[in-house]
């Protein structure tokens, strides 16, 4: 399966998303990656964050990696309890799931719902 990954943290972000791209190496084959997108905070007031989106394969299903995702955020210190919209140190988040053929299985409202997710996305579909 090939899964597009949203990524965005806006606590110590440069380090969290570097820390996620390091785990996600460790998951995936042929990891890629958009260039950083930094974004003001949405529906609170914060730091801005910095978004990028990954790409690659591997043999998790979908509930099977948003599983080890979960993981790789609690790793970086997420707090489950925070509000919604809050600072985050790390989210990740599967935007879109193909097959083998590069049909879509699934396809997240994200895509179409914020910038930080859809511009870069563009640059690695």
């Amino acid at each position: 399966m090939r899964y597009f990954l949203s990524l965005g943290s806006n606590i110590n972000a440069q380090k969290n998303i570097e820390f996620a791209a390091s785990e996600l190496s460790k998951i995936f084959s042929d990891l890629n990656s958009s260039s950083i997108h930094k974004t003001k905070a949405e529906g609170f007031e914060g730091e801005d964050f910095l978004n990028s989106v990954m790409s690659g394969t591997c043999k998790f299903s979908f509930d099977a990696l948003n599983k080890k995702l979960k993981e790789i955020e609690n790793a970086a210190g997420r707090n489950r309890n925070a509000p919604k919209f809050s600072a985050r140190t790390l989210d990740i988040d599967i935007v879109l799931q193909l097959d083998e053929d590069d049909e879509i299985i699934y396809e997240s409202e994200e895509i179409t719902q914020y910038k930080f997710v859809s511009e870069p996305l563009k640059e690695i579909l």
